[in-house]
């Protein structure tokens, strides 16, 4: 599952398919000796300094886990971020282990007010919990998925959590509010932070992806739609769609300050956006003129402008031939641009009506669309040759790419068609597979968005497609004849798909790293989870409160008869003392002590009053009637304490087991 190249049936195709495989092979292995997990150093536990490399030998293999703190923070802090990063290599000859792909859960098990406490739950039985797939046990952070964000049609981006709601159990996992609908969104590659073009208010929403919150709204120049970051990310450019004037153009924001860095006027009508891949040049389509104006990124001056033709539909770069492939959709040619010299130096006559371009991920194919003649045009960069004219659905308005195929969506079919980017190398007629995203075609559907409606699964063999006719995201593996599941949105018409990544990257050679965002102050357990060879061993980090962050007056709360796991449908009773801050001693006579507990992430919800039930000590009875991880929050008003304080209790209800005869 995890040791392998192809992640095709990785952490989500596993969910989908009820994570039999998972359960499984974590069956085999808790029952071996050679997977005991060795006792976690402790290190930086006090004052939040990155720990030093702990090192596990096994198997012949040698793992060495290390977290690096942000630089503008300097030490491991709730609220920050980090990376972290796992070196695998082998333990004899140092050479590093490529295409091992652990999976990876980070969890409290100390909090910071009280590290010498007993953990509630065993990091084993935690990773046991996650493997078994039981609905609402998840770790605070999670580096084997990824969130899939929904563009909808009103002012809200949804969020799905895929493992859990590809069986549709769950509703949405979190909602972000925008001011108004969003047109286009680009995404930072630490998968920190996304961009949200929003035309009706001017504006450019910043999102947080690891809280999934607005934190700015940019000033972005007058109906902002297409956004896009150069390759260096220093700018992110929105073209600025001014109808019925000439004065069209693109507003530059400067992405490290997020304020506006500047306006160039290119020319008027829909602007479609490009980038040398040194980011020295920005390449901006002027459609009703039929030009490019070229841009250049250090003065944030236009330089120059190219005469292509009558109509600018579509435009790409290729760093293979470092050439500009440009759509005329009025003559129907493709211009080929020389990015040094900005000179055309070829042009490729096909048919009106070709527009919408693309490079295939290896940058072999460009490929264009044409929504008159229902086909796409494969150009071979290395030569600038036609080479196949395919035939596609009606109407075919987007081009996605995977690693091992193009995608298309069409306006008149609900079918997505796909063809295999190796057939293009070996084949004079090139078939096109495809399947059914939906009931019905988008071209029926209203307010498509200019946002892709084809995103590829992060780690897998799959994509993930929108279809606005029945408000559902649908997830298709490849090789498949049909999508394997999908994802309800809830009531909202959804218009375009993309995913928050959470899954920890090969960087280089037997190094894996992933970037995170630390919940919450006190010491994690850090699972590390292997197939080949079958290995659990759980690390340890520690993160410092965040003293910005105003605590309550309250000293804390101390649980009495904590039990770690309970069956459900049992009565559990949870007992607890309030401290006075000022003296250390309990809060006796509290007549508004509230228990407020749920099943996580977001299940059964319940608030009740505790009842004092000898000096100082408070009680709540209750029955946990579904297996799940329960989190307990407790609040006073009289003793200033509320259900955002950082003191709670977890509790594992299992399903009871039956016993045979």
């Amino acid at each position: 599952m995890f040791a392998t190249k192809d992640r095709g049936h990785s952490f989500i195709g596993l969910a989908i398919m009820g994570l039999v495989a998972a359960v499984l092979i974590f069956s085999e292995i808790s029952h071996s000796a050679a997977l005991e997990s060795l006792p976690a150093k402790q290190a930086g536990v006090d004052d939040g300094k990155p720990p030093a490399v702990q090192k596990l030998v096994r198997d012949g293999i040698a793992i060495e886990f290390q977290v690096f703190p942000d630089e503008s923070v300097g030490k491991l802090q709730e609220g920050g971020y980090a990376d972290v990063e796992f070196r695998i290599s082998d333990a004899e000859t140092g050479t590093p282990v490529k295409g091992i792909y652990p999976a990876v859960w980070l969890d409290i098990a100390k909090p910071w007010e009280n590290p010498e406490q007993e953990s509630t739950i065993s990091c084993r039985e935690r990773v046991e919990t996650y493997m078994q797939g039981i609905v609402g046990v998840r770790p605070l952070v999670d580096l084997n998925s990824y969130y899939v964000l929904v563009m909808n049609q009103d002012e809200t981006i949804s969020v799905i959590d895929p493992i859990i709601g590809v069986a549709g159990i769950t509703k949405l996992y979190a909602k972000i509010n925008l001011l108004a609908p969003g047109a286009e969104w680009a995404k930072m590659r630490d998968e920190k932070t996304m961009f949200v073009s929003m035309p009706a208010e001017n504006k450019v929403a910043v999102i947080d992806l690891t809280t999934f919150k607005v934190t700015s709204n940019i000033d972005a120049g007058e109906a902002p739609v297409r956004i896009a970051l150069q390759p260096d990310e220093k700018y992110l450019w929105v073209a600025n769609n001014r109808d019925g004037t000439d004065m069209g153009g693109v507003t530059i924001i400067d992405v490290g300050k997020q304020q506006r860095a500047g306006f160039v006027e290119t020319g008027p009508g829909h602007h479609e956006l490009a980038f040398s891949h040194d980011s020295r040049h920005a390449y901006v389509t002027n459609r009703d003129s039929g030009t490019i104006a070229v841009i250049d990124t250090a003065s944030l001056k236009k330089i120059e402008t190219i005469d292509i033709g009558e109509q600018v539909i579509g435009i790409a770069y290729s760093d293979k031939s470092e050439a500009l492939y440009a759509t005329d959709g009025k003559t129907g040619r493709i211009s080929v641009i020389d990015a040094g010299s900005h000179r055309i130096v070829k042009r490729i006559d096909v048919k009106p009506g070709v527009g919408p371009v693309g490079i295939t991920q290896k940058g072999r194919w460009m490929i264009a669309a044409n929504s008159f003649e229902d086909v796409v045009y494969a150009v071979d960069v290395s030569t600038n040759e036609l080479v196949h004219t395919i035939g596609v659905e009606r109407k075919p308005y987007q081009i996605a790419f995977s690693r091992a195929f193009v995608y298309v969506r069409s306006m008149g079919s609900e079918r997505v068609g796909m063809i295999e980017i190796n057939h293009l190398n070996k084949m004079d007629k090139v078939p096109v597979a495809s399947f059914a995203a939906g009931a019905g075609a988008p071209g029926k559907t209203a307010g498509l968005s200019l946002a892709p409606a084809i995103s590829e699964a992060p780690g897998e063999a799959a994509v993930l497609v929108v279809s606005p006719s029945d408000n559902t995201v649908y997830y298709y593996m490849e090789g498949m004849n049909a999508p394997m599941g999908n994802f309800r949105n809830y009531g909202h018409r959804p218009r375009a798909v993309s995913v928050a990544d959470r899954t920890l990257h090969e960087e280089k050679d037997g190094v894996y790293r992933a970037k995170v965002k630390i919940p919450a102050a006190g010491t994690y357990d850090v699972a590390f989870l292997m197939e080949s060879p079958s290995l659990l061993h759980c690390f340890s980090m520690s993160a410092q409160p965040d003293p910005a962050v105003k605590r309550n007056s309250i000293a804390g709360i101390e649980f009495i008869e904590k039990r770690q796991k309970v069956n459900s449908g049992e009565q559990v009773t949870v007992k607890f003392r309030l401290l006075d801050p000022r003296t250390g001693e309990y809060r006796t006579n509290l007549k508004d002590v509230r228990v407020r507990y749920y099943r996580a992430p977001a299940f059964d919800l319940r608030e009740e009053l505790a009842t004092e039930v000898s000096e100082g000590i408070y009680q709540l009875n209750t029955t946990l009637k579904n297996p799940g991880l329960y989190y307990f929050f407790f609040s006073s008003k009289s003793s200033n304490l509320d259900f955002s304080n950082k003191h709670f209790m977890s509790l594992l209800a299992m399903k009871p087991r039956i016993e045979s005869n």
